[in-house]
């Protein structure tokens, strides 16, 4: 029987894994099984994102601007100083396939986290428009800027799971760059997927290989398994479990006590938790959406019977259609709205990680928000939606021991499944699921 495209999709990703070297001392990464969200989650298992000021140029020749992490960007700069000059000593194959004057081709750049996340609503936006509101006329539900929010959320929320609204949700998506992390890039212009695991054998067996994966480690760098020719920066790498002596760091640490951080509080001091940011980016968001379609759709068409008269005893019925004014976007970013944003935000989040949830739980979940949000304020109303919908309760970067979080995992995980059993349940009130350090309450 002929395989099906799963299947040997499958079976090409497992023959490369097994075809991989294993060399002793040298870290995989796996961008595709293993750490497909490395540098957008960070320890407490929070979606992440890098500020911009922590960026800077890396280098990607004459013709390409292309950043990374402050710290990424001068590590590559002393690696690539290293090949050339064991190039220049033919210490390597110029033949190869790997470069010897190595520049980044792909990378973070200026259009990686806000323009994708613009352009991948834009196109939710279009089909919502030309597609959804077609049908049944739909498009004559919206009168103003709240009718067309249900409309947009009923569309929305029914593939949620796989085409989130928040940026929170994006980040993490299929739908987002893993640039965004500052943290990657690529030092040649290869194409990724099933057809270009040949090249990845071809890079495998490159003379050069053995020397740029032990150089690479040398400046805190990993290669990427699934593309060779990806460079990811390992935060972990020189780590001993304190910070060094100055001048004494090795691997990554050498480069990021530069800037006056380590593993233990890089995700402090250089990226931002998304969640904090989505009551902004939801407000945004549908005013910028609604505005455009008030824009281009000003006034709506309403179909309605009219009798007439066909003599003194009977009527005929036509259908008469009549323009009205859709309301202007109103301004709904004020304090006032905020409760408002907040449930949206919950019932986004609960979708897009499927979090199990009634009608009753929605209930629950919401009154518990609120009464965070009215007592300490909108960021804890924001922590509850993320710490109850986030998911994320160990980062894959996070290595594991025989104890977890100061239990066995046997008692971790019973622990674990118990508070969310109370956590879902409406008749129990202010069961926390996790704490600070993930660790079960």
């Amino acid at each position: 029987m002929t395989k099906n495209l799963t299947e040997s999709m499958f079976e090409s990703k497992l023959n490369l894994g097994n075809f991989y070297p294993k060399l002793p001392g040298i870290k995989n990464f796996d961008l595709e099984r293993e750490h497909l969200f490395y540098g957008r989650i960070d320890p407490d298992g929070d979606v992440v994102y890098l500020e911009d000021s922590n960026l800077k140029q890396i280098y990607s020749g004459k013709k390409q601007t292309h950043f990374a992490a402050d710290f990424v960007s001068e590590a590559f700069s002393d690696f690539r100083q290293n090949v050339k000059k064991a190039s220049d000593k033919n210490f390597l194959n110029r033949n190869g396939v790997f470069p010897t004057n190595l520049k980044a081709y792909k990378a973070w750049d200026h259009r990686d986290l806000e323009y994708n996340y613009n352009q991948y609503i834009n196109k939710i936006y279009v089909d919502f428009v030309n597609n959804y509101l077609e049908k049944d006329r739909r498009h004559e539900k919206i009168k103003d800027h709240k009718t067309f929010i249900k409309e947009f959320l009923n569309y929305a929320i029914a593939a949620a799971y796989n085409f989130p609204i928040t940026k929170t949700g994006f980040i993490v998506s299929r739908h987002c760059s893993p640039f965004v992390s500052g943290l990657m890039f690529e030092i040649a212009g290869q194409n990724h997927g099933i057809a270009t695991n040949t090249m990845v054998m071809k890079y495998v067996n490159d003379p050069n290989f053995l020397f740029i994966v032990n150089e690479a480690k040398k400046f805190g760098f990993m290669v990427d398994k699934n593309a060779p020719w990806r460079l990811v920066f390992n935060l972990a790498s020189g780590w001993t479990g304190s910070a060094p002596l100055p001048g004494k760091a090795a691997g990554a640490q050498r480069f990021m006590e530069r800037f006056g951080v380590n593993y233990e509080n890089v995700f402090k001091f250089y990226y931002r938790k998304a969640y904090l940011a989505e009551m902004v980016n939801i407000a945004n968001l549908f005013y910028s959406l609604y505005d455009s379609f008030y824009k281009q759709y000003g006034t709506y068409e309403v179909a309605a019977y009219t009798k007439c008269t066909k003599n003194r005893d009977s009527y005929n019925l036509r259908v008469i259609s009549t323009r009205k004014p859709r309301d202007f976007p109103q301004d709904m970013s004020g304090e006032e709205h905020y409760e408002y944003w907040l449930k949206i935000i919950l019932k986004l989040r609960l979708k897009e990680t499927r979090r199990a949830h009634t009608p009753s739980n929605f209930r629950f979940f919401a009154d518990e928000m609120l009464d965070n949000k009215r007592t300490l304020g909108d960021a804890a109303a924001l922590k509850y939606i993320n710490d109850l919908t986030k998911g994320f309760f160990v980062p894959n970067f996070v290595q594991r021991g025989t104890f977890w979080n100061g239990f066995e995992e046997q008692e971790y995980q019973q622990g674990r499944k118990k508070a969310i059993e109370l956590a879902i349940n409406p008749d129990l009130v202010r069961t926390a699921l996790i704490g600070t350090k993930n660790i079960i309450k």
